[in-house]
């Protein structure tokens, strides 16, 4: 069965056959005028410019707006390729509709463009969206169609007249490596203020998260390098750590912040009753601030945030269910306090936990934690308890410090991060930054 062409090649096709009638028009004219030799050659060149200028330029000047040549030429021939690309895998799929004009025919392929970013690290392709292929675009991987460029998210616009597809470049590498805390710093100091590096394409807005993984997978490697950029900040951050199992988080905090580390039941509570009660005395200043602007929050104001960080919470869980009712509701009662009511004071908690199961941390709670990663290897049952069922997990072979995240945007597409590599003494190196 010949393969259908699609309006494109259609177009193609004709320019190519004008300018072979435009060239036989010429060569007869030539004969009928009885022309030969130089002058034979001129009077077909001219006929066949003057058949073929007008189209070629409208041709070209489509081509060149399509493309989007005012960011230039290598910009607009990446464009170029990766539309092209993935037009005929597109048509390969079936994703189009027929079209017919007399006894001719061709396939009609769904609208697509592409932006990339200046550096070419990243970009977005966009398919228009129909009834017919709704169900199609939706479950389609894009990634073999755009070379070393692999999507990483897939979500319908807002106005879900199109799908769009956000892509990476996975030739270049991810993880971020610092050989040296000198090294760390630099990069560090060039980030937002209220911002976290993760890899070389993620970012973290300050906000509650959920860390989770297997032992070994890296759950606390991550968190040193977030302490560590937290401890550069031009800002202070005022850290509270709450470690049930007294293990490196609670030698890390005696450390960093002696004062707010608490690695005892009790002492954790007493440490959870402070830290909602700096976030009460916060909401009071921010009453006053908000006069001045009534949708900011603590960044607008140059205000410190406050974290704390409560690793191996399942543990704490597990004792707190040990307890009398009065005791697990005030508990609940303080940390649904800061999952609702902190973001915009600046007051945020990270829990981290081998898994975020409903029998070692409240749904409602764990609902509320906008960013969720889970590192390594990990079950599936862990990836359903943080994400929920159904979420669409990349197929990669995760290492410590690998993982997959969501945040806000799609909550059943998770993105894949590395945390970066830190090849010195991480403790020193907090030494140095509390300094």
């Amino acid at each position: 069965m010949e393969r259908i062409k699609t309006d494109r090649r259609i177009k193609v096709e004709f320019m190519c056959m004008w300018s072979v009638i435009s060239f036989v028009l010429g060569v007869a004219f030539c004969h009928a005028w009885n022309l030969s030799g130089t002058d034979m050659f001129k009077l077909t060149a001219l006929i066949c410019v003057a058949a073929n200028i007008i189209p070629l330029s409208f041709s070209a000047i489509i081509w060149a707006f399509s493309n989007r040549i005012g960011r230039g030429i290598k910009y607009a021939w990446k464009h170029y390729r990766l539309v092209l690309g993935l037009r005929k895998h597109l048509l390969d799929a079936g994703i189009y509709t027929v079209k017919k004009l007399g006894a001719l025919k061709w396939a009609e392929i769904p609208w697509v463009t592409a932006d990339f970013a200046p550096d070419f690290k990243s970009g977005t392709v966009w398919v228009k969206n129909s009834i017919q292929f709704n169900e199609k675009l939706g479950r389609m991987d894009i990634s073999p169609s755009l070379g070393r460029y692999v999507v990483e998210q897939v979500y319908l616009t807002d106005d879900e007249n199109h799908y769009r597809f956000d892509f990476y470049n996975s030739s270049i590498e991810r993880r971020l490596t610092f050989d040296s805390y000198e090294a760390f710093k630099a990069y560090s100091c060039s980030q937002g203020i209220y911002e976290l590096f993760i890899d070389s394409y993620t970012n973290l807005t300050l906000t509650h998260q959920l860390i989770a993984g297997q032992t070994g997978s890296g759950k606390t490697y991550a968190v040193h390098g977030y302490l560590l950029q937290m401890l550069l900040k031009p800002v202070p951050y005022h850290l509270y750590f709450a470690d049930p199992k007294a293990s490196s988080i609670a030698l890390i905090g005696e450390r960093v912040s002696p004062e707010t580390t608490a690695d005892d039941f009790d002492m954790i509570i007493a440490l959870l009753e402070t830290f909602v009660s700096q976030m009460q005395e916060r909401q009071q200043q921010m009453k006053k601030l908000l006069s001045q602007k009534i949708d900011g929050d603590y960044r607008d104001f140059g205000l410190s945030p406050y974290i704390l960080i409560f690793d191996e919470f399942a543990d704490f869980s597990q004792l707190l269910q040990t307890e009398d009712k009065k005791t697990r509701d005030h508990v609940n009662s303080l940390i649904s306090s800061i999952v609702l009511k902190g973001r915009q004071a600046g007051f945020f908690l990270w829990i981290v936990m081998q898994q975020a199961g409903s029998n070692n941390i409240p749904t409602f709670i764990r609902d509320n934690l906008p960013w969720k990663v889970v590192l390594g290897n990990a079950e599936d049952q862990t990836y359903v308890t943080a994400f929920g069922a159904g979420a669409d997990i990349p197929l990669r072979k995760m290492g410590a410090g690998d993982g997959v995240f969501t945040y806000p945007a799609v909550a059943n597409k998770p993105r894949l991060c590395e945390f970066p590599t830190l090849d010195f003494d991480i403790l020193d190196a907090l030494g140095a930054g509390v300094m």
